[in-house]
């Protein structure tokens, strides 16, 4: 995922952040002909068979990954005279644009941070962050997906400047 702030004022912030789905996708279906091709060359009778199945399980897991997996994802927030808003919005592969959140600026206490530890092995961890949206009498609402923590908290204080809220 590349993350990036978009653009930044002192009442306005706008920040992306762009998946590798089409590149997933494409490699994916590649290796899927590659091993549908050495599949069809051998002398086994299921040849054509194996291959059938290779290939609707490829375009199985590719659709399953354009539908579960945006393509990017832009979120705004924007302070002004009468009050202001905060959305986030993603744009999908089948779907297109949609509104995944939207709430007004007053409606928010604040912005947070929210760090956690992932584990490849017990040996190898890393550490991914996302930011969220306090809002009173409900859950935290994410604002991004898990990134660098550096970007998480940049984007934290940009917002806290623009929307002049804690964080």
């Amino acid at each position: 995922m590349k993350a990036t702030i978009v653009e930044e004022a002192h009442n306005r912030v706008v920040w992306e952040v762009k998946t590798s789905l089409l590149w997933i996708e494409l490699g994916l279906f590649i290796g899927g002909m590659c091993a549908a091709a050495l599949l069809v060359v051998t002398p086994s009778p299921l040849r054509w068979t194996l291959a059938g199945i290779l290939m609707a399980l490829v375009f199985i897991v590719g659709a399953f990954l354009a539908l579960t997996t945006p393509l990017a994802e832009r979120g705004e927030l924007e302070r002004t005279l009468d009050g202001g808003s905060v959305s986030r919005t993603r744009r999908w592969l089948f779907f297109g644009q949609r509104l995944a959140w939207h709430a007004p600026l007053e409606a928010i206490a604040g912005f947070r941070p929210e760090p956690r530890t992932f584990e490849d092995t017990d040996e190898q961890t890393y550490t991914l962050s996302r930011l969220v949206a306090i809002v009173p009498d409900a859950a935290p609402e994410p604002l991004t997906d898990w990134l660098e923590p550096q970007f998480v908290v940049g984007l934290g204080e940009a917002l806290t400047k623009a929307a002049r809220i804690g964080l």
